[in-house]
């Protein structure tokens, strides 16, 4: 009598496709609804700030981001992504609290 390994399900979310891309197996990290409100929050906070920072602070991070020569395109551009993933978070933590 052989036995078989149950067959892994198919990645589901565009996270889970990314991270079975990467390496094959790894599955995704989990947070419990505490530490996932926590970090939106965080994202929230570092999202508002680099929204609201002054003349110089912004000048400073596009310095830093400025690699290919586009910081103030990166800067903004980073601005957006924490804001984006900052939502789907949020998003995603109502649906797993309210069901």
């Amino acid at each position: 009598m052989t036995c078989t390994p149950p067959a892994t399900p198919a990645p589901t979310s565009l996270v889970d496709q990314t991270v079975s891309k990467m390496k094959p197996g790894l599955k995704g990290v989990v947070l419990d609804p505490d530490e996932a409100a926590d970090l939106a929050r965080l994202l929230d906070l570092i999202e508002d700030w680099l929204r609201h920072a002054d003349h110089d602070t912004q000048a400073d991070l596009a310095g830093f981001l400025d690699g290919s020569g586009h910081g103030h395109l990166a800067a903004a551009g980073l601005a957006s992504l924490v804001e984006h993933n900052a939502l789907t978070l949020h998003r995603r933590l109502r649906k797993a609290t309210t069901r």
